[in-house]
């Protein structure tokens, strides 16, 4: 059965919320997986970190700003300017009032051609047309996923008429957001009961809501129109009618939906609860405050179990990430303008730091799991935030980005730039990431591997995964998501095919955690292992790297429980992929026809007999694999999906029949493809050649780590 909110004689007690907050964990601390329906869980609940202070609940506006922020905010300088630009937007939707939607909405991603993913545009609310292809959608699902975008602009134009108002105390434009509000209020009870973008109802739709096919956009939805009734609550452009069917249909009754399926450790219950807490707050609804901090899925219970002690969020997608965290700041804003001090909770804080660690040399993050290319500066709001929160010199830094002049206006004349701003290697060890790093300036080089929680919804199979950056660019690539409107999110990018690992008889590998073994810095260079055993049945997978400036070594090892078809793949950010020699002879070839290998064109095979260099090429700039030969082992070059659907990158595989088998590769890392000059066929070592005139050794020690004995100068 779902979880449900406490019973009656677990009510907060006011006199001492400590004591009611014990006897609420008495009774429902014990929670584990009581439901798993289309991957919802409901967990364990973690307690709230002493007792909670009584919320108080000032005259409105008290949601959208304080008193305090307002008298800074018309204090500023720039205040002249910000009011005009809003009197200017209000004035635009007065004129031309938002279209509002008869009916409720669905997906956002079903407002596309459903073969090629392409966003339609309306030529009416029942008519919808593909700007490529010219095809006409008049189906309900398309229509319905159309009015997604109606409740959306809603939702935008009732915030934006209600800043208006409160900047100018004009009456218009509150009464263009008492119409917004009062139709939503007026239609919401006449919205279904339940239901989700797969067509199920009532309880059988956990995810699902009333005004949307997703609670998750109610939640999302519900905040905007809450700080616009904040704002303009108090004009006499309201009712009392109006404001009872407003509060009671559409605040309660989007409550009463968001509250009737926790999703326990998830995305979704975050901004369950930001929309939980903007509804409390114009409510001024005490116990719903509480409930939304304290109840299983709530506030603390997400700092304790979704967010790890590397500040990461447990989906391991970045875009993941700062999506809750948009929500957790809703949150603590809301809270802090009731004064709740949630923006002191230590675990709360490490969701800014957490990224800042995760970051490749030139401040973008790698794209993994269910994220899309971003860096540092994409989300430079955040770091804004921080910074007038917490006055962290690291949250300025991250601001400026390397910049003297914007680091000197937040620090002064005397700060000094920091960027990167992580050099060293590392382990996020709850998001499963051992980062190894060296070099500085352009000489910066930095090797991901992944071996940590599958991620939920949004993970991918791709355990033991690397990415690489060196010469000021990513190498290595992780598709991310492309965009759930295309089906290949989940032929392409979910599969393990798609990733920088080992795939074993084509077959995708299992949701799965791996462990670290060991991470070793030293003067000349960083070493990491990690292994999994859960990939695959039976099947032991374990990866060493070794990273210096000039080269990266990389050790994969399988041990199966038959012989199988093993393919390692390295999936490059590059324009092509060829052999060095041109004594290297193809023939046609093909990887497979499921599992993301119906993805792969022009294919070629060869049988390399000795040791071979393959380079793959960005415009002059090499990345050279120096693939260290076994005996049957085929070579494949091919094409796959990149960042974009239609972006077709080189990828290298190595594919061999065995039980057990180490995959030995060396990147030369120099940029121009010719640093390694020889390569030995070593007897007591791992692997042995020479750079310039320097011979470089390395060795695997009694525990399997990997050593380098001679580094080059």
């Amino acid at each position: 059965m779902p979880n449900r909110p406490p019973q009656k004689n677990q009510s907060w007690n006011r006199k001492n919320p400590a004591e009611s907050r014990a006897a609420w964990f008495a009774r429902f601390g014990w929670l584990r997986v009581v439901v798993a329906l289309h991957g919802v869980v409901v967990l364990q609940a973690q307690a709230a970190p002493g007792p909670l202070p009584e919320p108080r609940f000032a005259p409105p506006p008290r949601l959208a700003e304080s008193a305090t922020e307002r008298t800074a905010r018309k204090a500023a300088t720039d205040f002249p300017k910000l009011r005009a630009a809003r009197i200017e937007a209000a004035e635009a939707l007065l004129a031309r009032p938002p279209e509002l939607p008869e009916g409720p909405a669905s997906w956002i991603f079903y407002y596309a051609n459903p073969e090629t993913g392409q966003r339609l545009e309306p030529l009416s609310a029942t008519e919808h047309k593909d700007p490529v292809s010219g095809e006409i959608f008049t189906d309900a699902r398309t229509c319905a996923a159309y009015r997604f975008l109606l409740h959306n602009r809603a939702e935008a134009g009732a915030l934006t008429l209600a800043w208006a108002y409160a900047d100018t105390g004009d009456d218009r434009y509150a009464a263009g957001a008492r119409r917004i509000l009062h139709k939503l209020a007026e239609d919401y009870p006449g919205y279904p009961d339940r239901v989700d973008r797969w067509g199920h109802t009532g309880d059988a739709a956990p995810l699902g809501a009333r005004r949307n096919v997703q609670a998750l956009d109610e939640a999302f939805g519900i905040i905007p129109l809450a700080k616009a009734y904040d704002l303009t609550r108090m004009s006499p452009v309201f009712s009392k009618e109006d404001r009872v069917l407003i509060e009671k249909n559409l605040f309660r009754g989007t409550a009463e939906t968001l509250l009737r399926f926790n999703q326990g450790m998830s995305n979704h219950q975050t901004w369950y609860n930001a929309g939980l807490l903007a509804i409390a707050s114009v409510l001024e609804d005490a116990a719903l405050v509480k409930k939304v901090l304290s109840m299983p899925g709530g506030f603390y219970d997400q700092l304790e179990r979704s967010v790890g002690q590397d500040g990461l969020w447990y989906e391991g997608a970045i875009a993941y990430h700062f999506y809750a965290l948009q929500a957790m700041i809703e949150i603590v804003e809301a809270g802090r303008r009731l004064g709740l001090p949630l923006d002191q909770e230590e675990k709360f804080r490490k969701l800014f730091t957490g990224p800042l660690h995760a970051t490749y040399p030139d401040g973008s993050f790698p794209v993994i799991h269910d994220s899309d290319r971003s860096n540092i500066g994409s989300y430079g709001r955040f770091w804004k935030w921080a910074w007038e929160t917490w006055q962290d010199p690291i949250f300025a830094q991250a601001l400026a980005q390397g910049d003297r002049d914007k680091l000197a206006a937040l620090l002064g004349a005397q700060a000094r730039t920091q960027w990167p701003l992580v050099r060293d290697s590392e382990v996020l060890p709850d998001a499963g990431l051992a980062i190894l790093r060296r070099g500085q300036g352009e000489r910066a080089v930095t090797a991901f591997l992944d071996y940590g929680q599958h991620g939920g919804e949004h993970g991918h199979f791709d355990k033991l995964n690397l990415l690489l950056f060196a010469n000021g660019r990513e190498w290595l690539l992780d598709p991310g998501r492309l965009t759930y409107s295309h089906k290949e999110y989940k032929t392409w990018v979910k599969t393990t095919a798609a990733h920088n690992t080992l795939v074993l008889n084509t077959e995708n590998q299992a949701a799965a955690t791996g462990r670290l073994l060991y991470l070793d810095v030293h003067d000349g260079f960083v070493a990491a292992g990690v292994t999994c055993d859960t990939a695959y049945p039976g099947t032991t997978l374990t990866r060493h790297v070794l990273l210096t400036e000039n080269f990266l070594v990389d050790v994969f090892e399988a041990h199966a429980p038959a012989s199988s078809q093993m393919d390692l793949f390295f999936h490059a950010a590059a324009d092509n992929l060829t052999p060095a020699s041109s004594l290297l002879r193809p023939n046609p070839g093909s990887l497979g026809t499921m599992n993301g290998y119906q993805h792969f064109t022009d294919t070629l095979a060869y049988l390399p007999q000795e040791n071979s260099q393959w380079n793959f090429s960005a415009g002059s700039t090499l990345l050279a694999a120096h693939l260290i030969a076994e005996p049957g082992e085929r070579i494949f070059t091919t094409r796959s999906i990149g960042y974009t659907i239609g972006q077709r990158v080189p990828t290298l595989v190595r594919r061999r029949q065995a039980a057990q088998t180490r995959f030995v590769t060396l990147f030369d890392l120099s940029g121009q493809g010719d640093a390694i000059q020889h390569i030995e066929s070593p007897t007591n070592a791992l692997l042995v050649f020479t750079m310039g005139q320097k011979k470089v050794v390395i060795r695997q020690d009694a525990e399997g780590r990997l050593v380098l004995e001679s580094p080059p100068e």
